[in-house]
């Protein structure tokens, strides 16, 4: 084990730039989540915005990829998203429990999505859509959740907490 330790710690030094350690989240029974350590220049970059579009060009091309039907931007699921990431960015803190423990289903319901089937994908750090989206590629449950064959419509946001920090959501849903 100290090995290991010893081993990511010198891979992280020698290549700086593209350097990221990830490490399962254990309390987590449902999977699907991880904390990814950057190098510092990745922290450095700035956050890139959020073009809504093409988030939904590049969700659609990875599904083309998988045999999936292309999904479309669902304004009431971009309010439900906003919702969670301006939860998230006024706690700094990443989860799925929204305010007043609200989940992705009542979110959507909120925003006036009546859902049968609403998923969410959060995360935070990462500093563009595109890297968001290649981290939930390579995460199970994140990726169960973008090529769900039932889902029609999506809804994406991200907001930063106080410190510049960015939160991203992605809820998937069908009504």
């Amino acid at each position: 084990m100290r090995r290991a330790i010893v081993l990511a710690i010198v891979s992280l030094v020698a290549t700086p730039a593209s350097a990221e350690l990830r490490i399962p989240c254990l309390w987590n029974p449902f999977g699907g989540c991880s904390f990814s350590f950057v190098s510092p220049e990745y922290a450095n970059k700035p956050v890139q915005p959020l073009e809504p579009e093409a988030a939904l060009a590049a969700i659609n091309a990875f599904r083309a990829e998988n045999g999936l039907k292309p999904l479309v931007l669902d304004e009431r699921l971009s309010r439900a998203a906003a919702m969670q990431s301006q939860a998230q960015a006024g706690r700094s803190w990443i989860g799925h429990s929204g305010t007043g423990g609200s989940t992705p289903k009542a979110r959507a319901l909120r925003a006036g999505f009546h859902a049968k089937i609403a998923s969410e994908n959060v995360a935070s750090g990462l500093k563009s859509f595109g890297d968001v989206l290649s981290f939930w590629k390579q995460s199970s449950g994140h990726r169960t959740n973008l090529l769900r064959p039932n889902v029609t419509a999506i809804g994406v946001a991200m907001a930063k907490n106080s410190n510049g920090r960015p939160y991203w959501t992605l809820v998937l849903g069908a009504e």
